[in-house]
Order: C-alpha cells, then structure tokens, then sequence
C-alpha cells in the first residue's frame, strides 16, 4: 500500500469520508475531502474521497427531501400514513448507504477504486 505525505495509507482518507457518510456527517466528509486532495495530492485518493462525499451528499439531500414533506403528516389520519411511508423509504435509503458505503471501504482498503453506480461517472467527468 502507498503512503501520503502524512504517514497514512492513501485509502485511508476515503474510508474515513465513506464512514462519515453512514452516519450523515456531511461538514466533515468536506473537510476530510478538501484536506485529502489539497494534502495528499494523488489522482486515486481524490477520485476516492470525492465518491465518498458526494455519496454522503446524496444522502444528506434525500433526508432534506423528506423533511419538507413533514409538513403534511401534520394532516389528522393522512399524515400518519404518509409519515409511515416516509419513515420506511428513510430507512431503506439509509440501508442501501450502508450497504454501497461497505462494499466502498472494503473495495479501497484492497486498493480497488469504489465504482458507486452513478457517482463513479460523475467523478469521471470532473476528472476528464
């Protein structure tokens, strides 16, 4: 495995941001994302690190999605239904984000590249 510049392994940084995306910690996984590549200043890591946080984004704008629908389960009976069903899609999202942000640790630590469906194009494109 390679080093940075700081004595850590270089797929250290994005299984800390994919980490930080299970739990929604959005700042943090920018402020890890713009020390890794302003830092360490490698290619991999930058594509890495920027899967991870926009995946930790995705996230994070799904949950402000839901959140604005809030309002209607204040309706009396529809609401509850309504916060039913909200309640079940947060959970499966947050499941998927789990699942997509350990497959990403596991593929980094072995020195692969994350390839999250979707977010591995988007990168691509910023990197071209």
């Amino acid at each position: 495995m390679r080093k940075g510049n700081y004595g850590f392994n270089l797929w250290f940084y994005p299984a800390i941001v994919f980490v930080m995306a299970i739990f929604g910690q959005t700042l943090l996984s920018a402020l890890i994302t713009i020390f890794a590549i302003a830092a360490e200043k490698d290619e991999w890591t930058s594509r890495q690190v920027m899967e991870a946080f926009f995946l930790g984004l995705v996230n994070s704008l799904v949950s402000v999605v839901f959140r604005i629908f809030d309002v209607v389960t204040w309706i009396p009976f529809l609401g509850t239904g309504i916060d039913a069903i909200l309640g079940i899609c947060t959970s499966v999202i947050g499941l998927i984000v789990l699942l997509i942000a350990v497959v990403g640790v596991l593929r980094v630590s072995r020195g692969e590249e994350a390839r999250i469906p979707g977010i591995h194009s988007i990168v691509n494109r910023i990197f071209a």
